[in-house]
């Protein structure tokens, strides 16, 4: 199961940016995590030069 994410952020740092995120929920969903990744390039803590996530 993939689908596209687009988060619309009001407030903080990232006000008003435009990011876009593929998400994958696997069949086995709650034995086996999401996998998440950031298309857009950005700087976060949490979110590798490659778009890898840190859940």
């Amino acid at each position: 199961n993939y689908f596209p994410f687009f988060p619309f952020l009001d407030e903080g740092y990232y006000q008003g940016g435009k990011f876009q995120f593929e998400t994958e929920v696997p069949d086995a969903y709650n034995m086996v995590p999401p996998k998440v990744k950031c298309l857009t390039r950005i700087w976060h803590p949490n979110i590798t030069e490659t778009g890898e996530i840190c859940l």
